[in-house]
């Protein structure tokens, strides 16, 4: 579905994106969409195969991420900071014929362009490929579907209930799901997108008075909340690409952002389990958002109430990874983390299943360790992992950022853990950068 070409039919002058630069109505951004894809079609990619673009936040890549499949062709984004070796290794195996670039004359020419009329808008099958942020290793490039994309956007909107009222702000970068989901969303209802090309805490923390949602990663909560201000008028804050703690989400509603963590990945479209708006914190992602399912399992059985492998299932699934075989839709997908659903359905995520730490015979989750750590108010932000030990096997080790030192770190945690999660070894660390996932 082009919902682009739709909302600017319904609400031409509507503004569909805001910048630093200006706003951009639904028919401008439309008709730049159908100027880049005509230069595609005048490339000679019309109807087959793949163009690549860079994921930078600007209203050029925008016009890309809509115009490139109205030319028939798959849009793959990429990157830019990728080393070019990989990014050639990635589009290659992506079957790109063209990388998109933009012409001169930025967003005028495309809008020049595209003035001479609609394009045919020949939608690919595979209307994207997105790559995974690599937490299985090399990234993979995901075939996201048009029947992907819809079921993702609709359980979104039941869930969160946005409207054309609505506006979104976007700082996740649009070569990742996280950012382009929001465009999805936002073209769906005709509703306004507020785009940043960088993250600057006290820009963003002042945009944040004229949205009423948004989506980050707990490093930029954690910066937002460094600016010291109250906000008003936020509906929802999506919080994933990492575990958000309890601690880090309260602060946050306290200050007046109505923070909730979402749990999702590149093979869903981005979210597929969220709490509604306004759930109480109880340490679970919330509910499978309608439309989809999702079960934890140990030996191909479903557990309630015990930690296994979370899988997934529902037509916001990829049917799979380009140069792999296809996945019918009836199979579910092994996410690769752990977690537990309880008697209601409400998943709490524990972590990935290849990061369990095995020391001194006990199975360890970091994500678990991470947990009990923040507890400590001493400790502001904290990364558990594993080392080869020649007494435990692995040993726990702790990077933190705190207010203490490392011998009354030591005394906090012999009293308030077990043994079998206390770290074993404490890095003092000046900040801890949280990792955006998939």
């Amino acid at each position: 579905m082009d919902w682009l070409a739709a909302s600017a039919d319904a609400y031409p002058d509507a503004p569909a994106l805001i910048t630093e630069q200006g706003a951009v109505s639904y028919r401008e951004l439309d008709r730049a969409a159908d100027g880049v894809a005509s230069i595609v079609s005048a490339s000679g990619s019309f109807g087959s195969g793949a163009v690549a673009f860079w994921g930078e936040r600007t209203i050029e890549t925008v016009a890309a991420v809509w115009g490139i499949p109205r030319a028939g062709v798959t849009a793959v984004a990429v990157d830019p900071g990728t080393s070019p070796s990989v990014a050639m290794d990635a589009t290659r195996a992506a079957g790109v014929t063209g990388l998109w670039t933009t012409p001169d004359g930025g967003f005028d020419r495309l809008m020049d362009r595209g003035s001479d009329g609609p394009m045919a808008r020949l939608r690919p099958e595979a209307v994207y490929i997105v790559f995974t942020s690599g937490s299985e290793g090399v990234p993979r490039g995901v075939v996201l579907t048009d029947g992907n994309l819809t079921a993702a956007v609709a359980g979104s909107r039941e869930r969160l209930g946005n409207t054309q009222d609505d506006s979104w702000l976007c700082v996740l970068p649009l070569f990742h799901v996280g950012g382009l989901s929001i465009l999805w969303r936002q073209a769906e209802v005709g509703a306004p997108v507020l785009m940043f090309d960088r993250f600057e805490p006290d820009s963003v923390a002042a945009a944040l008075e004229s949205v009423t949602f948004a989506s980050l990663v707990p490093v930029m909560l954690h910066r937002l909340l460094r600016t010291d201000r109250q906000w008003t008028g936020l509906t929802v804050a999506l919080i994933g690409g990492a575990a958000a703690d309890e601690r880090l989400l309260s602060a946050a509603r306290t200050a007046g952002i109505p923070a909730i963590p979402t749990y999702g990945m590149t093979e869903t479209c981005s979210q597929i389990a969220t709490p509604a708006p306004g759930a109480a914190l109880d340490g679970s992602v919330g509910l499978a958002l309608p439309g989809a399912e999702i079960r934890v399992v140990a030996g191909g059985q479903p557990l309630v109430g015990t930690e296994g492998q979370i899988e997934v299932r529902g037509p916001m699934v990829s049917p799979g990874y380009i140069g792999e075989p296809v996945r019918p839709p009836d199979v579910w997908l092994a996410t690769g983390d752990i977690g537990v659903i309880d008697g209601e359905g409400r998943l709490t995520v524990m972590g990935r299943s290849d990061r369990v730490i095995v020391s001194g015979g006990e199975n360890v989750h970091p994500w678990a360790v991470e947990r009990l750590l923040m507890a400590n108010s001493a400790i502001h932000r904290v990364r558990v992992f594993g080392l080869p030990d020649s007494e435990w096997g692995m040993r726990i080790v702790a990077e933190v950022e705190s207010e203490v030192g490392v011998e009354a770190l030591e005394d906090w945690a012999s009293r308030k853990m077990s043994p079998s999660m206390r770290p074993r070894e404490w890095q003092l660390v000046s900040r801890v950068e949280d990792k955006m996932g998939a």
